[in-house]
């Protein structure tokens, strides 16, 4: 069976998906790696790079607002299980593209599409019988970080990925390069490697209005520590060093780099 490699972005809206997706693109470019981008978002319309596939050449938000009168999340949810159901629309096109066996899929920010059985999940069983492995790539924003409520919130969300779409996922600290460690209880480090997320919790209790959910607060705390899965990889999306190591590391999870010809050649010497 034919194989192909590639990074499923996700991440919330507003966490810098398609900026990432446009800098692995011109990185590609730069080392001479066949690939071809595709956008799963149907209310992005305007993506910094260029599209080989569109989900918005089978549907788009607005089309499906304007024919059922649907909500943009509803209208969003719509579109995603028509590409589920259509799933073979997406594979025809990995399988008929020129532009080598290496995928970037740029997806859409809402949460609720990333749940267990969900349409993402579908989607994702699909290209993976059809021989498409892939690694998720999660964004959250640094910017979450100066608040501990929110940040511990988007943990949880990036452990509810990681949870339901059971596959390789490596999380993005983005936009590390307005990350001002001055303004913040705890430094880089801390946030990244999340050594122990209790010290957070503990600045929770600290809010006059959060401390009277202490114990609901402290469970949440309890559930992120036991599992022990999250940590995150600062990105600054201005950086090559940054964009290099997370290739490697994405090659990695999804394989790529086992049949990457310069690991071959390693590997046979």
């Amino acid at each position: 069976m034919t194989m192909w490699y590639g990074a499923l972005i996700i991440g919330a809206p507003g966490s810098g998906k398609s900026t990432f997706t446009a800098a692995l693109s011109d990185c590609y470019t730069q080392l001479a790696r066949d690939f071809m981008t595709i956008n799963l978002d149907p209310a992005n319309h305007t993506t910094p790079y260029h599209t080989d596939a569109d989900i918005q050449e089978l549907i788009t938000v607005e089309e499906a607002m304007d024919r059922l009168g649907l909500g943009p999340n509803g209208a969003l949810r719509y579109c995603m299980q028509t590409l589920s159901a259509n799933a073979q629309w997406l594979v025809n096109k990995i399988k008929t593209n020129k532009k080598g066996k290496y995928l970037l899929i740029d997806c859409p920010g809402q949460l609720e599409l990333y749940r267990t059985e969900g349409e993402m999940d579908k989607l994702i069983r699909a290209l993976e019988s059809n021989g498409v492995r892939l690694c998720a790539v999660h964004l959250t924003d640094s910017l979450y970080c100066p608040d501990p409520a929110s940040f511990v919130s988007v943990v949880m969300s990036t452990l509810s990925a990681m949870v339901a779409l059971e596959m390789p996922q490596i999380n993005v600290l983005s936009k590390a390069d307005l990350f001002n460690e001055a303004e913040l209880p705890f430094d880089l480090d801390f946030y990244t490697k999340l050594p122990d997320i209790t010290k957070l919790v503990d600045v929770l209790d600290e809010h006059p209005l959060l401390a009277r959910h202490a114990k609901l607060n402290r469970a949440i705390g309890e559930v992120i520590q036991d599992m022990g899965l999250v940590s995150f990889t600062p990105l600054n999306i201005q950086s090559k060093a940054d964009l290099a190591r997370l290739i490697c590391t994405i090659d990695k999870a999804n394989g790529f780099q086992l049949i990457d010809k310069d690991i071959r050649d390693i590997v046979l010497q």
